[in-house]
């Protein structure tokens, strides 16, 4: 059982720290967990097979309409990270945990938690601290 966990993500990665205190009573954090998405990073013509234009037939556009793609991606992703907190809180059952996530997904990353994993957690930012270095994590939930 960890007794605080720190998770950063955004569309594109997902970061998990736990916390450590030294003999001098110093806090530190560990990286644990730290995955990315690569497929986000994709133009939408390499995740799909079919080209502008090849349905030429009755009903078809052959416009190359997206058909709201991307914002499904999003939505795919938003639910794969809240997922995966839950199964991180329920795995690791740590007494808090503190969560960032840009404020575009912080919300909706949120709603899908599931409620035991809600109440635990302590603090919720809404910036993306994917990208600072992991020993400078800790600074932006003490403050």
């Amino acid at each position: 059982m960890s007794s605080k966990l720190i998770i950063v993500a955004d569309l594109q990665r997902f970061k998990l720290f736990s916390t450590k205190v030294d003999p001098l009573g110093r806090e530190a954090v560990k990286l644990m967990e730290g995955s990315e998405s690569l497929d986000i990073h994709q133009r939408l013509s390499e995740k799909v097979s079919d080209q502008q234009g090849n349905f030429k037939g009755v009903g078809a556009s052959g416009s190359g309409e997206d058909h709201n793609i991307e914002l499904e991606e999003e939505r795919r992703r938003i639910k794969d990270i809240a997922e995966q907190i839950n199964k991180t809180i329920e795995q690791h059952g740590p007494r808090s945990w503190y969560f960032a996530a840009p404020k575009a997904i912080n919300k909706q990353i949120v709603e899908l938690l599931n409620p035991a994993v809600k109440m635990t957690m302590i603090m919720n930012l809404h910036s993306d601290f994917t990208k600072i270095p992991d020993d400078q994590v800790l600074e932006h939930f003490t403050k």
